[in-house]
């Protein structure tokens, strides 16, 4: 699947592999709806399933505040990576101010993205240099620890003047280095497009 975003000068548009949600981040309101319309669907309505509903909710609603806190442009969930395999994953982007690199005076784009993510492995995309980190983490929604993993990356956008942000969460146990490999190829295939007036 092939999501669109659209942020002047130029739109950004990437490869989602299987089924993917996109939550609208206009406002709360649609936010919330989204995500409740998006429980209904995956979850059920079995009564049996009310806390697994109410668990679900609270998590895609506070991923959606935080990106909408984040001025975020992008937030995809993550339905199936294939036909009947379930793979739970969030995808949000944003877009950052370059920092300033002490001690030059025309920074490169690799001593920034350093700057940026200070202990982040350089990559080369097709799209150009980008920067990533992955951790081994844990999420606590209600009572339950679910063991995830966080990727972190920054690449620069068309123009040079910000760099796009990019954050991936996967609440799976599993080995960090397989999801990177798959996150990597996602972020590989950001393309940028200018926009029509």
């Amino acid at each position: 699947m092939t999501r669109s975003v659209q942020v002047e000068p130029a739109r950004l548009s990437l490869v989602l592999p299987g089924t993917w949600a996109n939550i609208p981040l206009d406002d709360a309101a649609s936010s919330e709806a989204a995500v409740s319309s998006l429980v209904k669907r995956q979850v059920g309505r079995n009564d049996r399933l009310a806390t697994l509903r109410r668990d679900a909710k609270q998590r895609l609603e506070e991923v959606a505040r935080d990106a909408r806190e984040s001025n975020a442009v992008m937030l995809a969930l993550s339905l199936e990576l294939l036909p009947g395999v379930p793979f739970p994953a969030s995808l949000m982007a944003d877009y950052r101010e370059w920092p300033v690199v002490v001690g030059e005076t025309q920074p490169t784009i690799a001593s920034a993205l350093k700057v940026l993510l200070p202990h982040g492995e350089l990559l080369e995309f097709e799209s150009g240099l980008a920067t990533r980190t992955f951790v081994r983490t844990t999420i606590r929604p209600g009572t339950a620890a679910i063991p995830d993993i966080k990727l972190e990356y920054f690449l620069s956008a068309p123009g040079g003047e910000r760099a796009l942000h990019l954050v991936a969460d996967v609440p799976i146990d599993c080995d960090p280095e397989i999801i990177a490999a798959l996150f990597d190829a996602i972020v590989d295939s950001i393309r940028w497009f200018p926009t029509s007036d």
